[in-house]
């Protein structure tokens, strides 16, 4: 009996049963589609560490699954060493069984192995899965670094892929218990009443605060709104960052990770540079004698696989496809999550809210946005700059390229917009800011807080 109490302090099955519920994510809708294709493949979870991939797919599991069976092979070592064996799946199924106690139907149990990235032949093994059990429900999950450190085990295509990005401002919103707001939202979208945009923007000054990692949105929506739950909102953000800085140092080496770190860190202090138009990354800012792209290219490319910055790479040019007109020396970083951003500037939540921080404002803006969109779209994004005049984001949606300029207020003079206009005559443009909602011919301004349906307003 010791012994099986042992085994279940480090990996467990359980009999899925209702608990509180917590954080929905849009992601989950994913999930279902691949648990009803009668053609899946075991599926990855990736994503950077803390964005909640663990929790999805249990809450997953308790829903739609009977029962469900997990593994974590960052606590169990007697777990790796099954799968180190060999990698066959029936004698991997049957040890399986034995050590945990428990009988599995791969026909109806999900199987969730989590911290794959710790166990390189579990990794391998998804492809025999993959070939020997068409109908088997297996889900693991793994950080993007990690996996992306694991090559020569890599099944590759035998699986399929999700990527979970941090929790979005709408996934915030009900998050912390104001889904009356966002159905209104959803609702009306360019018809909101003038008191239901105050409070959805005074709402989105609070996630440029929180984020949307999931353990700082429970402690906003599990404590008071005052100052001591945003002072333990903090302390868990300058946890994680520690934690982030250490994952460096622990995957990278200690040579390399002083580059690494020093980029990492370097990206709010690009950001934050008072009355300078930061229309790329400055490589020279960075380190002593590491001047150019190819010195820096690596420890960018290694935060970009960790998941902790995106790259939203400038195009001269606007035409199809982007990708092809990018230049890759040419670009702008970002921070994976916007009140990671703050905490690293250690700017304050009386700041956020009142809403004045010189031109930091805009790049906090551009921040959210471009989070925004990696989260429900999972694509690459691009820039376009040409002399003085310089568009946030460009996006192809479905063939239609939208330029998108983001203001952080409500001045909307958007100069760069008509020089863009004028030369490429687009379907379709948005301006993001701090106004209502108006929609126009061809210009559609809307609010910040609107940057994930801008495809509900394409035609």
């Amino acid at each position: 009996m010791t012994f099986f109490r042992g085994i279940i302090a480090y990996c467990f099955w359980r009999i899925a049963k209702k608990e509180k519920k917590i954080v929905r994510r849009e992601l989950e809708k994913k999930l279902v589609n691949w648990k009803e294709n009668p053609r899946r493949k075991p599926l990855i979870l990736m994503g950077a560490r803390q964005v909640g991939k663990t929790y999805l797919l249990k809450q997953f599991a308790e829903k739609f699954f009977s029962k469900y069976i997990y593994i974590d092979f960052y606590k169990s070592v007697e777990v790796q060493q099954i799968f180190k064996a060999n990698r066959d799946p029936r004698r991997i199924v049957q040890d399986l069984e034995i050590l945990l106690k428990v009988d599995i139907s791969l026909e109806s149990d999900l199987i969730i192995f989590d911290e794959i990235q710790y166990c390189e032949e579990a990794l391998a093994s998804l492809k025999y899965f993959c070939q020997d059990f068409e109908n088997a429900y297996i889900c693991a999950a793994g950080s993007m670094l990690g996996l992306s450190l694991t090559n020569d085990m890599f099944p590759v295509g035998k699986v399929e892929f999700l990527t979970l990005y941090p929790m979005t401002f709408f996934e915030f919103l009900e998050g912390i218990g104001e889904s009356k707001l966002l159905n209104n939202l959803l609702q009306y979208k360019a018809n909101i009443s003038e008191y239901v945009h105050r409070e959805a923007f005074k709402l989105l000054k609070l996630y440029f605060f929180a984020g949307g990692l999931p353990e700082v949105v429970l402690t906003v929506r599990d404590g008071p709104r005052g100052r001591t739950t945003y002072e333990k909102v903090r302390a868990i953000q300058s946890d994680l960052l520690r934690g982030y800085l250490n994952d460096i140092a622990k995957h990278s080496g200690k040579i390399k990770s002083l580059k690494i770190e020093s980029v990492f860190k370097n990206i709010p202090q690009q950001l934050a540079r008072e009355n300078t138009q930061t229309s790329k990354f400055i490589f020279k800012d960075v380190l002593d004698g590491a001047s150019k792209y190819e010195q820096l290219q690596g420890s960018i490319e290694w935060l970009i696989r960790a998941g902790l910055i995106y790259q939203v790479t400038i195009v001269n040019e606007v035409k199809l496809p982007l990708s092809v007109y990018a230049n890759e020396k040419k670009f702008k970083l970002y921070l994976f999550d916007v009140g990671m951003l703050g905490c690293m500037v250690d700017l304050s939540l009386q700041t956020l809210l009142d809403y004045d921080y010189g031109s930091f404002k805009g790049y906090f803006a551009e921040n959210f946005v471009l989070q925004e969109l990696r989260a429900l779209r999972n694509k690459d994004l691009f820039s376009w700059n040409r002399n003085a005049s310089e568009i946030e984001f460009v996006l192809d949606f479905d063939g239609i390229i939208c330029p998108i300029e983001v203001k952080s207020g409500i001045n909307t003079k958007a100069k760069s917009l008509q020089v863009y206009k004028s030369l490429y005559s687009p379907k379709r443009s948005f301006l993001l800011s701090g106004n209502p909602p108006t929609l126009g011919k061809d210009l559609h301004q809307l609010p910040l807080y609107f940057a994930s349906m801008l495809k509900d307003f394409i035609d």
